[in-house]
């Protein structure tokens, strides 16, 4: 049944990953139709991160007291509602409320499709599971991006974001139906449900404050600034600047996204035996992923040195699997210094991260728009930027996230708080 489970999360991943990139997909054709600048079309990008850091942390706490089973239908509801909400966007108004909503909608998805796979699968097989789902994204990008943008083409952006809102609908509906919350045989011990005492703030501070929170978080923060320009930003780089036809961007997004997946499922392996053989998060999740980011960030670097398409495509696939490899590493890491509330810990961190959506996409936005006629010095400049973030923050991830010592110094330090508390009382 675990499988079945994690195929049903599998499509929902995939229709998630359409859900975010369509606009991406169509950016030159709705900017043409209702008349965007580089910068207005910058602020629909950031707009989708609005509240969808607050969404996911809120989202994510919800599902540990309502079940994940329950809010994953109510988002899948939510996409489905929004898409369709495309033929009735006439402006700029409606196009940012639409994405704000979408944002809201999807916030919480990956924390609460994580938590809720880790009550079907145990900690030490948790990253091929984890990597599976997020192929999702890769075939969402192999199967949808060469569909809509031919959809795009022919028929028009509404009608395939139309289309995205009934394959919402039908999975909603199967879910509602053949969708379980959690193993009727409890064989993962950690995931026994018992009543769950009410965390107090001093005490869920000490671990906001760890070295290990705060530098994965930063580390999530520079992935999914990646996330977003591959999103937002990529399509339009290939198109206005590597002069790509709208055909050839989709077949490009497409084929880099699968060689992404087959990296970062291989970079999961590889940290799941680590873990086996070392039962350390640092010597396995912490070295694999900080590597990656490091490494990542001088590839992206070199996209200023050297443009060539095969280049550019090379590094798009190490970069997006960089990325990716982090929020499967991310919430594992988290989760390990309060596991009984997995959901608030991996919303928590995937909120901090998150925030690069709305920062990242706006800031390109005027980078671009600065540039004038110079639309390829403009994206350089967003391009070092984002090199630099990889770079810094997967080198401080690397260097002091020890999830095993903070777990150590939290409990010490949560005890203290307690009787501390006590004495004020």
């Amino acid at each position: 049944m675990r499988w079945g489970i994690l195929a049903f999360l599998f499509f929902l991943a995939v229709i998630n990953f359409a859900d975010k990139s369509i606009a991406g997909l169509a950016a030159v054709p709705i900017m043409k139709d209702l008349n965007l600048t580089y910068s207005q079309w910058g602020v629909v990008g950031s707009s989708f991160f609005w509240f969808f850091s607050i969404a996911g942390v809120i989202g994510a706490a919800l599902s540990d007291r309502m079940g994940t089973k329950k809010m994953l239908a109510i988002m899948a509801l939510i996409w489905s509602l929004v898409q369709f909400s495309a033929f009735i966007i006439t402006g700029l108004p409606l196009l940012l409320l639409s994405r704000v909503l979408l944002g809201i909608g999807e916030g919480p998805f990956y924390a609460t499709a994580v938590n809720h796979l880790n009550k079907w699968f145990p900690p030490e097989s948790r990253s091929l599971p984890l990597s599976i789902l997020n192929f999702g994204n890769s075939i969402g990008a192999l199967v949808s991006a060469p569909i809509l943008v031919a959809l795009i083409v022919s028929s028009g952006w509404r009608i395939a974001y139309g289309i995205l809102g009934c394959i919402s609908l039908i999975w909603f509906i199967l879910w509602i139906w053949l969708g379980r919350d959690k193993p009727e045989n409890k064989v993962i011990a950690s995931d026994s449900k018992e009543p769950l005492e009410k965390i107090k703030w001093s005490e869920l501070v000490v671990i906001l404050r760890s070295r290990t929170f705060i530098f994965t978080s930063l580390a999530g923060f520079a992935a999914y600034w990646m996330v977003a320009f591959i999103l937002v930003w990529m399509p339009t780089y290939l198109t206005e600047v590597k002069s790509f036809t709208q055909t050839n961007m989709g077949y490009f997004i497409a084929t880099a996204g699968v060689i992404a997946s087959v990296l970062y499922i291989t970079l999961s392996w590889l940290t799941d035996r680590l873990f086996r053989k070392n039962q350390s998060y640092r010597k396995s999740h912490v070295l694999v992923s900080g590597l990656s980011l490091i490494f990542a960030g001088i590839l992206f670097y070199s996209l200023t040195l050297l443009s060539y398409s095969a280049w550019i495509f090379a590094v798009m696939c190490f970069v997006q699997a960089s990325a990716i490899l982090m929020f499967i590493m991310g919430p594992q890491i988290v989760t390990h210094l309060l596991p009984e509330r997995g959901g608030l810990m991996s919303g928590l961190m995937m909120g901090i991260a998150t925030l690069a959506g709305i920062v990242g996409s706006a800031i390109v936005g005027n980078f671009v728009q600065s540039a004038g006629n110079h639309a390829a010095q403009g994206f350089n400049n967003a391009i070092l930027l984002s090199s630099a973030l990889l770079f810094i923050f997967g080198f401080c991830f690397l260097l002091l996230a020890n999830p095993e010592r903070s777990v150590g110094v939290n409990s010490s330090s949560i005890k203290n708080a307690q009787v501390n508390e006590r004495i004020v009382n």
